[in-house]
């Protein structure tokens, strides 16, 4: 993996807008340059089809830009922060920078009532602990119960997920105590409320956000790639544990919010990360939001 813009260029890091009387604060963790478009987000398509379709978007091939948005959510009375990142543990220099654009941004990591957590892979779960404490020191963890027993109990795990194991080892299993483990349908806070979309991970899960009369889908990692994902929900993102489970999911998830036309949040889509699932066919299209939410 690269980064082929040097890091001092500038680009947009924070978003904030109102849903309903709840305040939502995108950040941009990190991103990464990759070269390989195929078979990164789509391990079971051929490099033609993935060349084709970028051609059809107007995007590079096989280079591709890999972002990280995390998101804090002011909602029921509490500051709440949903996948906070690498933090201290990123692998590349051009990620880990919560706590930089969480303050920019006006908060402070004491400020965090609780940490919810939608799997356990390291760009959502590095930022738990920082130098061998947790770094967000006043907030409750909370975390889906099959995620959690999947990693801790160690078993099953393939050789490329080792290092996670080893970071989940390290940041979530000294939190075991202070965690609230919830399962799909559980509220996590009145507003919040936990979705199954297994398969990018044992227990991934996504979260519906509603605030008066207003909804949000916080898709996590259901989706990877801001076309492949939707144009071809079948096809298997290279990260995905479970690739036909994960198929399942995104297929579900993206059906029902493009039915109900409620906007989403993707851990891994373009920032600011939000925008609109339309249904075609036997597919899908992504709508970057524009200025909807500003309003």
């Amino acid at each position: 993996m690269t980064n082929s813009q040097p890091e001092t260029l500038q680009r947009p890091r924070i978003y904030q807008f109102k849903l309903g009387d709840a305040i939502v604060t995108n950040l941009l963790e990190g991103h990464v340059t990759r070269e390989d478009l195929h078979p990164f987000v789509a391990t079971n398509a051929t490099a033609e089809e993935i060349e084709t379709l970028a051609g059809q978007y107007q995007i590079p091939y096989p280079k591709l830009e890999h972002s990280f948005t995390t998101t804090v959510i002011e909602i029921d009375g509490k500051v709440i922060a949903i996948d906070p990142g690498f933090g201290e543990n990123s692998p590349m220099p051009s990620a880990g920078f919560f706590l930089q654009t969480l303050s920019a941004a006006g908060y402070t990591k004491e400020d965090i009532d609780m940490v919810v957590i939608s799997h356990s892979h390291p760009d959502h779960i590095g930022n738990l602990m920082t130098g061998g404490e947790p770094t967000f020191p006043n907030a409750e963890v909370v975390y889906g119960r099959k995620e959690f027993d999947y990693w801790q109990s160690g078993k099953n795990i393939a050789e490329f997920r080792k290092p996670t194991l080893a970071l989940f080892q390290k940041v979530a299993l000294p939190l075991a105590d202070r965690i609230r483990f919830i399962e799909p349908d559980d509220s996590i806070v009145q507003g919040i409320t936990a979705v199954e979309a297994y398969g990018h991970s044992a227990g991934h899960l996504a979260f519906l956000i509603e605030s008066n009369g207003q909804k949000l889908m916080m898709l996590n990692d259901t989706v990877a790639h801001y076309v492949a994902s939707f144009a071809n929900p079948d096809w298997a993102f290279s990260m995905d544990d479970d690739a036909d489970a994960a198929a399942v999911s995104r297929r579900r998830v993206l059906t029902n919010v493009s039915r109900d036309k409620i906007p989403v949040i993707g851990f891994h889509l373009p920032f600011p990360a939000i925008g609109f699932v339309e249904a075609a066919a036997s597919s899908f299209v992504y709508r970057p939001a524009t200025y909807q939410f500003n309003v």
